[in-house]
């Protein structure tokens, strides 16, 4: 099974977060979580969003996915409002 490319990024950070930074991105490639060098990912964070991501790797039919609900999601931090956006990767 194929499994879509994503692209992970930080869109917005409000709030008292120390372990996020706007305009940081990660990917899911072939199913695997891949962080660019000197970057870092919160496990908070990435454990909230990871549903979705199990749910958008999936191929799917035009607006039948887990994208195509919501364009940002956001990190349950209390303290902090920090989004992400989640799109498929093109290559």
């Amino acid at each position: 099974m194929a499994f879509k490319n994503l692209k992970v990024t930080v869109t917005k950070v409000e709030g008292p977060c120390s372990r996020s930074v706007e305009g940081a991105t990660f990917y899911i490639r072939n199913a695997r979580l891949e962080i660019p060098a000197g970057q870092s990912v919160c496990i908070f964070a990435l454990g909230s969003i990871l549903p979705v991501i199990s749910g958008a790797i999936i191929k799917n039919e035009q607006g039948e996915g887990v994208l195509d609900l919501l364009e940002e999601w956001q990190c349950p931090d209390p303290m902090a409002k920090v989004l992400f956006k989640i799109e498929e990767e093109k290559t």
